[in-house]
C-alpha cells in the first residue's frame, strides 16, 4: 500500500458521484491485485481495503486515466506520460483535499521512469484536469459554477465534464 494519510471527507462520495454523471461505472474488486485501482474506459476497478486516503488517491489516478487516455491521447502518448500524468493528478488533488502523500507520488513516478522535463510537458493537461476534479469535489452549490468555469478554460476537456 502506498503511504498516503488523511481524512478525504465527502471526497469519495463527491468523485464517485461525478463519474457516474460521466457514465464511468466504479466497482470494488479484489481480483486486480496487486493494482490498487484499473481503468477499463468506461468502468474503475478499485481494490477494497484501502484506507480511505488511499482509495481517494487511487480514484483520482483512475478517473484522469479515463479522463485523459481513453481516447486518441492514448495513441500519442507513452505509458511513461499517462502514468505520470495521472499520479501527478492525484497528488494536486490529494494535497487539495488534505491528504499526506509522503514520497508516494514521487516513487510511482519514478517506478514508470518519469522525471521532471516529463511532467515540465504535462503540466498543462495535468492543471486543467486536477480543476475540473477538484470543480466535481466542491459541495453542490458551488460544483455546476465551478466545473462550468473549469471546462471554459479547456474546451476539449469539456465532453469528460
Amino acid at each position: 500500500m502506498r503511504e498516503i494519510s488523511g481524512d478525504p471527507g465527502e471526497s469519495i462520495d463527491r468523485l464517485a458521484a461525478f463519474l457516474k454523471n460521466q457514465g464511468i461505472q466504479l466497482v470494488y474488486n479484489e481480483k486486480i491485485a496487486p493494482a490498487l485501482g484499473m481503468s477499463y474506459g468506461g468502468r474503475i476497478a478499485i481494490l477494497p481495503g484501502q484506507s480511505k486516503a488511499e482509495e481517494f488517491s487511487t480514484l483520482v489516478h483512475e478517473a484522469a486515466h479515463e479522463m485523459l487516455h481513453k481516447a486518441e491521447r492514448r495513441t500519442a502518448t507513452t505509458k511513461t506520460v499517462r502514468e505520470t500524468e495521472a499520479e501527478a493528478i492525484a497528488f494536486v488533488v490529494g494535497k487539495a483535499v488534505g491528504l499526506v502523500t509522503g514520497t508516494a507520488s514521487a516513487d510511482y513516478i519514478q517506478l514508470y521512469h518519469g522525471n521532471a522535463s516529463l511532467l515540465a510537458e504535462s503540466l498543462e493537461v495535468i492543471q486543467q484536469t486536477a480543476s475540473i476534479i477538484l470543480a466535481a469535489l466542491e459541495p453542490a452549490a458551488e460544483q455546476d459554477e465551478a466545473v462550468e468555469q473549469a471546462t471554459e478554460e479547456k474546451p476539449e476537456l469539456a465532453e469528460v465534464a
